[in-house]
C-alpha cells in the first residue's frame, strides 16, 4: 500500500463552491462561498473542523431566480483541479450545535478513557492476531519497528507480516506491538480528522474491516454522536455471528430507511423548487394574458369589433382560466409537500398551551416507565400518572432485566449508568419495540413530563 503521508505535507489552495440547476431557466450555476487560501493538506485538514458552509441559494446569472444547491464542490485552484464533489443532502444535519461541541471536544473525551480503549483494542487484536496484523500497512510496521528498536531485513508487506506473526508470541510483546503499530491510525488519522470528518468506506478499504469495526463500536465518542454511532454500525455491520446477530441486522435496517428518508427530503426540496418555478411561468404567461385582454377592452370602443378579434378574446379568456386552473394545482402540490402553519392569534396559542400543559401527563396514565442511572428510590414512590421503576444501572442483576421486561418506555439517565448497562437495555428496547429516551437530570416529574411531550 502507499504511504499516504507524504502527502499531508503538500501545499494547495482550496476554494468552495455550491453548484445547481436553476429551476426556472435550466440554467448551470456556481458561487464561490469560501477560500481556505494555500495550506499544506495537513492544515487544511484541521482548518474544515473550524469551517462550516451555510447552504444558501444561488442566483441564477441568466435568468436571476434562485435556486437551492445542489451539490459543494472542493476546488484546488493551484492545479486547476476537483479535490472533492459530494451531493447536498437535504434530510442531514451534520452541523448541529451539540454534535459540534463534541466534535470539539473530542480530544478530551478520547483522554479521559484512552487507557480504557487501548486495552479493549489490544485484547481484541490478539483475539484475532493473523487477520489484525494482515490489516496492517507497510509504514505501520515501519514505524512500530524503530520504536520498538528491532531491526529486521523485512522490505516488503507481506515480508513484515510473515516476521510479526513470527516475531511477537507473548501478550506483553503483542501488546507493546499493536499499541505502537496502531499510533498513526488512532491520534493522527482517526482522532485529529475526528467523526465527523470520518469516510467510512475508504477507511475499511485502505485500513482493514476489523479494525473499522471495532473502532466503530469503541472509539470514544461525545454523547451527542452517539446517533452518528448507530449510523456507521448500520453501514459497516450488515451481518455478526451470535447472540448479536438481530441487533445488527435491525439497525442496518433502520440505517437504511433512514438513509431513504434523508434522500426523499432531499428530493422534495428540488421538486418543490421546480414547482415554484413552473407556477412563477404560468404567472407571467397569466399576466400576459391579462395584459391582451385590457388592450382589447381599450380597442372596443374605437373600431368595430371584427369577428376574428372576438373569437381571439374568447380564445385569451379560455387560456386564462386554464392558467388558473394549473396555478391552483401547482400551488396545492407544494402545500402538500410542504404543509405551512395557520395562523393562531395569542390568545388562542396561550389557551392551547395551558390546555396542553394539563392534560401532557396523560399520555402516561396506566404505563411503566423504567428509569435507568444513578439512585431515584425515594423519588419512585411519590405518586405519578404511570408506575415508575428506578434502577442504578450500575450492575446486571437480575432486578436490572426485571425492571427492562416490565416497561413500556425506558429512560436511560446518561450521567449515571455503565456503557455496558446503556447497551444492554438498547439491545433490549430495539428487539421489543419498546421506546427508549437518553435524557440527563434528577427530577422524576421534569423526566415524565419531558417522555410524555416527545410522545
Amino acid at each position: 500500500m502507499v504511504d499516504i503521508r507524504p502527502f499531508l505535507k503538500k501545499k494547495l489552495h482550496v476554494t468552495v463552491w455550491f453548484r445547481g440547476k436553476c429551476k426556472y431557466c435550466g440554467f448551470i450555476n456556481e458561487k464561490k462561498v469560501y477560500d481556505y487560501g494555500v495550506l499544506t493538506f495537513e492544515e487544511f485538514d484541521k482548518q474544515l473542523d473550524n469551517t462550516g458552509h451555510k447552504v444558501e441559494p444561488i442566483v441564477c446569472r441568466k435568468c436571476g431566480t434562485e435556486s437551492m444547491p445542489e451539490c459543494v464542490v472542493y476546488r484546488d485552484e493551484m492545479k486547476n483541479l476537483v479535490v472533492s464533489e459530494a451531493v447536498i443532502n437535504y434530510g442531514q444535519d451534520v452541523g448541529g450545535e451539540e454534535m459540534q461541541e463534541a466534535h470539539q471536544k473530542r480530544y478530551e473525551i478520547f483522554n479521559e478513557q484512552k487507557e480504557a480503549f487501548w486495552e479493549k483494542y489490544t485484547d481484541y487484536a490478539i483475539a484475532n492476531w493473523r487477520d489484525m496484523v494482515n490489516e496492517l500497512v507497510d509504514f505501520e510496521f515501519q514505524e512500530a519497528y524503530q520504536k520498538l528498536g528491532i531491526e529486521t531485513s523485512a522490505r516488503t508487506i507481506a515480508q513484515y507480516r510473515k516476521d510479526a506473526l513470527n516475531r511477537f508470541k507473548t501478550v506483553e510483546e503483542k501488546q507493546r506491538f499493536w499499541r505502537a503499530a496502531n499510533e498513526y491510525f488512532i491520534y493522527h488519522h482517526l482522532l485529529d480528522i475526528g467523526p465527523l470528518g470520518w469516510a467510512l468506506e475508504k477507511d475499511v478499504k485502505y485500513y482493514g474491516q476489523k479494525r473499522m469495526r471495532f473502532v466503530v463500536l469503541h472509539f470514544p465518542l461525545g454523547e451527542a454522536l452517539e446517533e452518528l454511532r448507530t449510523e456507521w454500525i448500520g453501514q459497516l455491520i450488515k451481518k455478526e455471528k451470535g447472540d448479536n446477530d438481530f441487533l445488527f441486522r435491525r439497525i442496518a435496517m433502520l440505517t437504511d430507511e433512514l438513509n431513504r428518508t434523508r434522500q426523499k427530503i432531499t428530493k422534495y426540496v428540488h421538486q418543490i423548487e421546480e414547482l415554484r418555478a413552473e407556477q412563477s411561468k404560468l404567472q407571467e404567461k397569466l399576466s400576459e394574458a391579462y395584459e391582451q385582454l385590457r388592450k382589447e377592452k381599450e380597442n372596443k370602443n374605437i373600431v368595430t369589433r371584427d369577428p376574428a378579434d372576438i373569437e381571439k378574446i374568447r380564445e385569451l379568456k379560455s387560456f386564462v382560466s386554464e392558467l388558473i386552473d394549473e396555478l391552483k394545482e401547482k400551488d396545492k402540490l407544494i402545500r402538500e409537500l410542504q404543509p405551512t402553519q395557520e395562523e393562531v392569534s395569542v390568545s388562542e396559542l396561550e389557551e392551547a398551551q395551558v390546555d396542553a400543559e394539563q392534560k401532557i401527563l396523560d399520555t402516561l396514565v396506566g404505563k411503566t416507565v423504567a428509569i435507568i442511572g444513578g439512585r431515584r428510590q425515594e423519588q419512585s414512590k411519590k405518586e405519578y400518572p404511570c408506575m415508575v421503576l428506578v434502577h442504578s444501572g450500575e450492575v446486571l442483576d437480575p432486578d436490572f432485566y426485571h425492571i427492562l421486561k416490565q416497561a413500556d418506555i425506558i429512560i436511560i439517565l446518561t450521567q449515571f449508568i455503565s456503557h455496558l448497562a446503556m447497551w444492554e437495555a438498547k439491545a433490549y428496547a430495539l428487539q421489543n419495540d419498546v421506546p427508549i429516551y437518553f435524557m440527563k437530570g434528577l427530577n422524576i416529574p421534569r423526566l415524565l413530563e419531558d417522555v410524555a411531550r416527545k410522545l
